[in-house]
């Protein structure tokens, strides 16, 4: 599809056409970087396809959820009607994976994205159907305001007509741009000069690899060798060719014995002396960096170790990933509830799931909770249930340790509260109080006699 094909279908001038402006047609052709447009430079550039494709990915992989703010604050996860209807399957064609990644690819490759919205019956309820509008098929806009536009102009592929969507049916996502507050301005405009850059850096690499000399090494004989007869001189290059050279060379590996002072002199291409790593590395951190993305999770290791990996790893769904997290999931709200006769008072919201990602490990989230709570936190059967075993006869209870008391009780829980044995029933036969001291004119027992002379044999011996 040509420039002219957009052009031609809402031309002011043609009879009948509605007002209309064309810059979603001007602001493509103004994005195009050494004649290539933002889908050309996705497909051919690795770093810039890289660093969208972390995006799209890591979004899309969370996944939206539906959730009912109760009186307390509590949440509770929304899983029938409409609205969950429509998160099971957001049209007939994509899963909500795929609607996610299509989504967030238009914001980041554009910094606008077009979402189409349909009420259609599902099951008996009129659940939403959603579809991502590409930006490169919005041909025009009709009824500009300082803020916003009434309707959109879309020629979809394949079609020979142009059709007109009320903006009613259409969720536009789109930056923060200083001059325009209906549209966002496509980082690649920010990347234009980096983007040259590697273009022609690429295309530098790619001549010099065809055109340059791939040699390894050469041979060379001092000025005061005795010169060669060209018998001898043939005889040489293909004695050592068949010797030193290819896979089936006899001696390839090996050292050769030179003669008449003939020196090997090694010569080739070394990418260290062009800088063509650091020119990589670099090109690299400025598209993460025009992306808000942090260097190191997208593949420059240069200072990266276990710990900072660690941390990065738990910004990624607060720093880098939240405010288009936060974006996505108040857009879709704002927008979807109305649609489905939900009011949009703050009890009813669309959200990514980030816990499950950022609450760490289920060693470290068991650990704390543990803590936190002072006891066990889960039941023998939902352990089971995390491992995929059926449950048991009593195990939904939690298991209490005897050493663990309730707050404010300090006696000790006994193993078996229905029973005592004998030592712990008290002798009321034995009326020896325990703190009454011994009578000095008791008579010595036998074993204490034994005892005393054992003592007097000691100090006799020492005596």
């Amino acid at each position: 599809m040509g420039v002219m094909d957009w052009l031609r279908p809402w031309r002011a001038s043609d009879p009948g056409s509605t007002p209309a402006t064309s810059w979603p047609v001007m602001d493509y052709l103004y994005d195009l970087t050494e004649g290539k447009s933002s889908e050309d430079l996705w497909r051919e550039q690795p770093h810039l396809r890289t660093v969208i494709g972390f995006l799209t990915r890591n979004v899309a992989q969370l996944g939206l959820a539906a959730y009912r703010v109760q009186g307390d604050g509590t949440k509770k996860r929304i899983t029938s009607g409409p609205l969950a209807a429509w998160l099971a399957q957001p049209n007939p064609d994509q899963t909500l994976y795929e609607f996610l990644e299509s989504l967030v690819g238009d914001i980041a490759l554009y910094d606008n994205a077009y979402v189409t919205v349909l009420m259609e019956e599902r099951d008996g309820d009129m659940v939403p159907v959603t579809r991502t509008l590409r930006p490169i098929w919005v041909q025009a806009v009709a009824g500009m305001g300082p803020y916003g536009v009434k309707e959109y102009v879309v020629k979809y592929p394949e079609d020979e007509r142009s059709v007109t969507i009320p903006e009613a049916n259409v969720i536009h996502f789109h930056g923060w741009n200083p001059a325009d507050a209906r549209v966002g301005v496509p980082p690649i405009r920010a990347l234009k000069a980096n983007l040259a850059e590697q273009i022609h850096a690429v295309a530098f690499r790619d001549q010099l690899w065809q055109r340059g000399g791939r040699v390894g090494s050469y041979l060379t004989r001092p000025a005061d060798a005795p010169d060669w007869e060209p018998a001898a001189r043939t005889k040489f290059k293909r004695e050592f060719s068949s010797a030193w050279s290819g896979d089936s060379g006899s001696k390839a590996g090996g050292v050769p014995l030179l003669e008449d002072g003939m020196e090997l002199k090694r010569v080739g291409f070394a990418a260290r002396e062009e800088q063509f790593v650091e020119a990589t590395k670099l090109s690299l951190t400025q598209v993460a960096a025009a992306f808000y993305i942090n260097p190191t999770m997208v593949g420059i290791l240069d200072n990266a170790n276990y710990s900072n990996v660690r941390e990065f790893r738990r910004m990624l769904y607060g720093e880098t990933l939240g405010p288009l997290l936060e974006q996505i999931g108040q857009r879709l709200t704002v927008r979807l509830l109305p649609m489905l006769d939900i009011p949009v008072n703050g009890r009813t919201v669309v959200t990514f799931d980030t816990e499950s990602r950022t609450a760490g490990t289920f060693e470290e989230q068991v650990q704390v909770a543990s803590t936190a709570v002072g006891g066990p936190v889960m039941t023998p059967n939902e352990f089971r249930a995390r491992l995929g075993l059926p449950p048991v006869d009593g195990g939904d209870d939690l298991v209490k340790p005897l050493n663990i008391t309730q707050p404010g009780d300090h006696d000790p829980i006994p193993a078996d509260p229905d029973q005592t044995t004998d030592q712990d029933q008290p002798d009321e036969s034995d009326d020896t109080a325990e703190d009454d001291p011994p009578d000095q004119d008791a008579p010595v027992s036998d074993n204490d006699k034994s005892g005393l002379e054992a003592v007097h044999k000691a100090l006799e011996g020492n005596v």
